[in-house]
């Protein structure tokens, strides 16, 4: 029986891009208790969607659908030990989640798995190698400064 992994604390920022907000929850560090290195395959997924008014953020059947599928996601990846979601950013018309995982195509297919009773989503996926965590320490460096 694996041990279930501690609730996450999260850092939230906030940037204005084109003259919007965006949003950041942002995992603060690694976690000491992994290695970056079992986790090499960086993963973007990327929704856009429309904006009902102003602000670039999307509305609340928008909002529902992305909660729901980011839950899918956290109990396909990191609950199961697959991967860890280090960032979410959202605003400007667009979410992205970004996460770390031990196997990318083995990822995927655990999440199409768990994803069969979604609706279509409107994602992109996009992966990487990247077993330094260089983009995630990156963007937290300069988050930090």
């Amino acid at each position: 029986m694996t041990e279930p992994q501690p609730e996450q604390e999260w850092l939230n920022a906030t940037a204005t891009e084109e003259g919007l907000t965006v949003l950041f929850r942002l995992l603060p560090e690694i976690p000491q208790e992994i290695s970056p290195a079992d986790f090499p395959a960086r993963v973007e997924i990327i929704w856009n969607y429309q904006s009902p008014n102003e602000t670039g953020m999307p509305g609340p059947e928008d909002q529902e659908s992305m909660n729901v599928f980011e839950e899918t996601l956290v109990a396909a990846w990191q609950e199961t030990g697959i991967g860890f979601l280090t960032m979410l950013i959202t605003g400007n018309q667009m979410c992205e989640w970004q996460w770390y995982l031990k196997d990318a195509d083995q990822a995927l297919l655990v999440l199409n798995e768990a994803a069969t009773e979604l609706p279509p989503l409107p994602i992109e996926i996009h992966t990487e190698t990247d077993p330094e965590w260089y983009a995630y320490s990156n963007f937290m460096q300069q988050v930090t400064e």
